[in-house]
């Protein structure tokens, strides 16, 4: 973890009958990354139709899906992934068979669908005409003598104050227009008007029902109500057990989809651990391999009866890679230094999250130290400083032993209750990756609330048999003791900040050293080291020095500020007695060392300059031509756009400004992060106030009147505040600028970040990722 593994570049050499089967096993592997360098355009390639096939498989799938949550049933999603793709075999007919069965049984479900809902309109049909007749049988046959026309039928109730309005206008009052409920959705409407007054009058009422899509109903005649009544009954209930034995063959194909395919009853710990889950979604998990094996195949690039890839890959894994059973030729490329590899950072359950912080700033390069080796010290070790408090710390260590513990459990009954697809539940998932993380930093946080002495705001009275860890109680009763506790909190975030940058600019030495970068070593590792060691390092040193000093005979302390300030502007003078003997002649030293320090980096661009009129290392423009053409031809058209290592032609205006702007960043820089550190200490008061505030407002005026129904009131509001701004708020508050401090003080000094992540070709890395490989990428 300390730099990128090791790897190297290689070529394959596959039979195409073979591809596949090769690609399947390699797809169980780990540490291999696949090179895409096929000169084709994606659609142009010969795997692009099983890739097309494999988007209108998705694309059913998708539609029992629908199905199966309108039906309300249940959908079985695998809950353990790599136990049920530890033993499944893929094969290239696989697909078809799929395709096949599901073209089947989807037009089937899809037919009986249509046929249903046509059965379902034509039931509300007959049961809204058996409401109408039966509601005009009390209604309109009492008008039979009378000279009336009418129109029955039924409409959406929403449309009801609108109809009513519209007819009243075009009838010209000589329309009536009666209700009554039916359903929810649905009323039944009579409509009746005068005859012979209007000759046109019903053929425009009949557009207005048409216009508001009514449903328009002929009533038989009088005497015949009854035999119309019973019809209608009749094919009702015909009706109804078509809808029943339509419904049941529907469920019976759903069913197939949505059972377990298992022979007897399983445990929900068998569920888990064999990785059971519907025949949908075992379906979809087997798309998911197939096209993301026929994706990686168009990396492949077509000769004859051959697929020539390339491929990174560690050294151990090669002979694996030989025992696969297939007819290979690989062969580690002679020109790769002309390529820039991918960085495989190795991790572990430990260590996993600490990189993760590392590389949401940036991918470490090949050869670059990786900083997540030191993150696992230095990030929670930070926070505990800003977020020091023995009481805090203890109950976020509780909850990191909580997630430790019982985490898994809990992710695995998540996983059973089915409550969202395969590998979706990132909430909780998330929070357990980080159970390592929580847990160190609240126990840094404990260690640092002993050194502050502070548990819930109260000060306590411990001291061991040889030794006081941290500040004595009694200091809480003085009236000098936030002045204290300011100043060595101050001072202390000054040392730590000062100490992680030095080792951080040691750090970038060793990276020059290691990549044989000698210029950059002596014109930019020295000059900073130096710079940095002779002003913030001598701060630190002096406030070290004045703690160990005993000033109680009567001796004035000296000012490191003044200290300082004496040391720039008189050239390492000094006012008052020296802290240590020869001072001044140090401090001078340690002055021009400063002064120098910048001058040095700023020769950097002329020594580079002078290096390359003597060796001649400038590259001509044809030989830069004939280099790029060559690399082409080596890596393919389709390489990434930071994979391949350019020679640029040489610029000394350039990189002087570069130098300048380097140097001068650097100068500021050093001032702004050593003050950037001193958020350790403004954090770490802001915590402690806050306990102090909430301990104080609310429950030690209880604690001191002795009412126990005042203290139970109180000590619930002050355990929701507490929970709320310090251990959700203020936990958040100090995590970001802990991992500030890290991403610019820090890793600034070394760290580049701009390598690109080992992409390895590994089933479970994409299901867990949900990579979909489509013709639509």
């Amino acid at each position: 973890m300390f730099r990128p593994t090791e790897i190297h570049l290689y070529k394959l050499y596959v039979e195409r009958e073979q591809a596949f089967h090769f690609l399947t096993k390699v797809g169980q592997m780990n540490n291999v990354n696949l090179v895409n360098c096929s000169n084709h355009a994606f659609h142009e390639h010969d795997y692009y139709k099983q890739l097309k096939r494999c988007d209108d498989i998705y694309n059913k799938i998708s539609e029992v899906k629908n199905l199966l949550i309108l039906y309300n049933k249940p959908i079985h999603y695998c809950p353990n992934i790599k136990s049920f793709i530890q033993y499944l075999q893929i094969t290239e007919d696989q697909v078809i068979k799929i395709e096949q069965e599901l073209t089947h049984k989807v037009q089937f479900i899809m037919n009986q669908q249509t046929n249903l809902q046509q059965i379902v309109e034509q039931r509300n049909r007959l049961e809204e005409e058996i409401a109408v007749i039966q509601h005009c049988k009390e209604f309109i046959y009492k008008f039979s003598g009378v000279q009336l026309g009418y129109i029955v039928g039924c409409m959406n109730a929403a449309d009801q104050h609108k109809f009513n309005r519209i007819v009243f206008r075009i009838s010209k009052e000589n329309g009536i227009v009666k209700f009554k409920d039916f359903n929810n959705e649905k009323i039944i409407f009579t409509l009746v008007f005068t005859k012979g007054k209007h000759e046109n009058l019903k053929t425009k009422l009949l557009k207005i029902c048409e216009a508001f899509n009514v449903s328009i109903f002929q009533l038989p005649e009088e005497i015949q109500i009854e035999t119309k009544i019973n019809e209608l009954e009749n094919e009702l209930t015909n009706l109804s057990i078509v809808i029943t034995s339509t419904k049941l063959e529907i469920e019976e194909q759903l069913d197939f989809f949505s059972d377990i395919s298992a022979e007897r009853p399983l445990e929900l710990d068998e569920i888990y651990f064999i990785g059971y889950c519907s025949y949908i979604c075992e379906l979809k998990i087997i798309v998911d391999l197939v096209s993301a094996t026929y994706y990686h195949l168009t990396f492949f690039e077509a000769k004859s009866q051959f697929l020539i890839g390339q491929m990174w890959c560690e050294p151990n894994q090669i002979e694996l890679i030989k025992q696969i059973g297939v007819q290979i030729e690989i062969m580690q490329d002679i020109n790769e230094k002309l390529y820039e590899p991918p960085s495989l950072l190795k991790t572990n359950q430990f260590t996993y999250i600490f990189q993760e912080l590392v590389n949401t700033y940036g991918i470490p390069r090949y050869h670059e130290i990786n900083p997540g080796l030191f993150t696992i010290i230095t990030f929670p070790f930070l926070f505990g400083m800003m977020f020091g408090d023995i009481g805090h710390g203890i109950v976020l260590t509780f909850f990191g032993f909580y997630l430790l513990m019982f985490g898994k459990g809990v992710i695995k009954s998540i996983k059973l209750e089915n409550s969202s697809e395969y590998l979706s539940y990132a909430d909780f998932q998330s929070l357990y990756e980080c159970r390592y993380l929580i847990t160190l930093m609240g126990m840094f946080a404990t260690y640092c609330g002993f050194i502050y002495n502070d548990f819930f705001s109260i000060s306590l009275e411990y001291k061991l048999e040889k030794f006081q860890l941290g500040f004595d109680g009694k200091w809480s009763m003085s009236e000098s003791h936030l002045t204290v506790m300011n100043s060595f909190k101050m001072k202390t975030a000054i040392i730590v900040g000062v100490i992680q940058m030095v080792f951080g600019i040691l750090l970038k030495g060793w990276n020059c050293l290691n990549q044989r970068k000698f210029i950059d070593f002596i014109f930019n590792f020295i000059p900073e080291l130096a710079f940095m060691l002779s002003t913030f390092g001598y701060m630190s040193f002096l406030i070290i020095l004045k703690w160990l000093t005993n000033y109680s005979n009567n001796m004035e302390p000296p000012s490191i500020i003044t200290t300082l300030l004496n040391m720039v502007f008189t050239q390492g003078g000094i006012t008052g007695a020296e802290m240590y003997p020869h001072q001044v002649y140090f401090q001078t030293i340690l002055i021009r060392i400063a002064i120098c320090s910048p001058i040095i980096m700023l020769l950097k661009p002329e020594v580079i300059r002078i290096k390359r009129s003597l060796f001649n290392i400038e590259l001509e423009h044809a030989q830069v031509e004939v280099i790029k053409e060559e690399k082409n031809q080596m890596f393919g058209n389709l390489v990434g756009s930071r994979a391949i290592k350019e020679e640029k032609h040489f610029d000394f205006a350039e990189i002087y400004i570069e130098s300048l702007i380097e140097c001068i960043e650097f100068v500021l820089g050093a001032v702004s992060n050593t003050a950037s550190y001193l958020r350790l200490w403004a954090l770490s008061l802001a915590h402690s106030q806050l306990s102090e505030v909430f301990f104080k407002m609310s429950l030690e005026p209880q604690l001191e009147s002795g009412s126990v129904i005042g203290i139970c009131l109180t000590f619930m509001v002050y355990a929701l505040a507490t929970f709320g701004v310090l251990m959700c708020m203020d936990t958040l508050e100090c995590f970001l600028h802990s991992l500030r401090l890290h991403w610019v003080e820090f890793q600034s000094k070394f760290y580049k970040g701009d390598g690109h992540n080992f992409q390895q070709f590994n089933y479970l890395h994409f299901l867990e990722q949900k990579f979909q490989f489509s013709t639509r990428m």
